[in-house]
């Protein structure tokens, strides 16, 4: 029996970089010449004390406790360091005569920028939602558990969402128990009742005042 050859199917460029050697040749000038894909954050050196103090600003307002919380703000900064620099090559694109989509090496670049701008965006907010879920339960356990417990096995476990959850069945709980209340009060209620006293009241049975006279009789 025959057996099909494996096939490895390249995968598709879903980011809109180029396909062509000559388009990643000068793709990687790029980002060598602007950083906007470097692998490492693109400082120049005239930048160095403005990136020293911007990654010092991210740190401080985010306030990251962690290594999982400390390496999303490394990557909201690097989206941010890198949206600082799309930014600067349009400001460029100002001291160019004609409009910059009409030349066609500012449009390439413009287009570069767009690309590299819109990962950027991508990073920053999901990064940005990250941190925010993980600081948020860190947050809700700070509340929850007394100073000094062990939150440890936890991990990553959404302890607001799981408190949720065993609410809601508690809620459901009583709302179970109170319709099966209400439901024996009303049968109950709907029960008729026996009289408390008989229509009429039955002959004693015997009496020790039988045969006696109503009155008794006058002394003369």
């Amino acid at each position: 029996m025959s057996t099909s050859p494996f096939i490895v199917t390249p995968e598709k460029n879903h980011g809109g970089g180029p396909n062509t050697e000559a388009g990643k040749a000068a793709s990687s000038q790029n980002a060598i010449t602007f950083g906007l894909f470097a692998a490492r954050d693109f400082i120049r050196p005239d930048e160095q004390h403005t990136y020293t103090e911007f990654a010092r600003s991210i740190e401080e307002s985010l306030a990251p406790v962690g290594p999982l919380e400390l390496n999303l703000v490394d990557e909201i900064r690097r989206a941010m360091w890198r949206l600082r620099r799309c930014g600067q090559i349009e400001e460029n694109f100002s001291d160019l005569p004609d409009d910059p989509m009409e030349q066609e090496a500012s449009a390439r670049l413009q287009l570069t920028v767009d690309r590299a701008r819109s990962l950027s965006h991508r990073l920053l907010h999901k990064c940005t939602a990250e941190l925010r879920k993980l600081q948020t339960e860190r947050q809700y356990r700070n509340e929850y558990f007394d100073a000094g417990t062990d939150v440890s096995l936890l991990g990553l476990c959404d302890l607001h969402a799981v408190q949720k959850k065993v609410d809601k069945q508690r809620v459901a709980e009583f709302r179970r128990q109170k319709l099966a209340d209400d439901a024996a009060i009303n049968a109950m209620l709907a029960a008729p009742y026996p009289p408390r006293w008989p229509a009429t009241a039955p002959e004693p049975k015997s009496s020790f005042c039988t045969g006696v006279p109503n009155s008794l009789p006058h002394a003369a």
